[in-house]
């Protein structure tokens, strides 16, 4: 039960701080659109969104790192690794929210969703056994 609910808790913490880290990478491209052929003032705030998006990068980054590392400090190794096999099967749909700017409903994926979805629930195991041996060796 308890790799279960922090399963479900890994889960919301390695999608969240990827989305915060993946939505500074990836330009929208209306808010390109927009920049190029809006007025003055929509450019100069969009420069300030750009170097406000290179700040949350950088944080979201550094979140991302801490995250990890406390991870593999309090749990071990393979808590890590099911950390990254979640941030990898969500990377794909996290890209696709950003280029089409809302949230989609149905995935335009195609075997590559089935692929994420494999490796979302397969990174189950890969935590419960992180759980099971620090159980066991601490």
């Amino acid at each position: 039960m308890t790799a279960v609910v922090g399963w479900f808790i890994l889960m919301y913490l390695s999608t969240n701080l990827l989305g915060l880290f993946l939505r500074g990478l990836f330009s929208n491209p209306e808010l390109d659109k927009l920049e190029k052929e809006g007025h003055e003032l929509i450019k100069e705030e969009m420069k300030k969104n750009r170097r406000a998006n290179t700040i949350v990068n950088i944080v979201a980054l550094i979140l991302l790192a801490g995250f990890l590392y406390l991870l593999f400090h309090f749990l071990n190794m393979f808590a890590v690794i099911a950390a990254l096999i979640l941030m990898a099967a969500r990377t794909p749909d996290l890209i696709c929210e950003i280029r089409f700017g809302k949230k989609i409903k149905e995935t335009p994926l195609g075997w590559l969703g089935f692929v994420t979805s494999i490796l979302s629930w397969g990174s189950l195991p890969v935590f419960w056994y992180a759980i099971y041996t620090r159980n066991i060796f601490h």
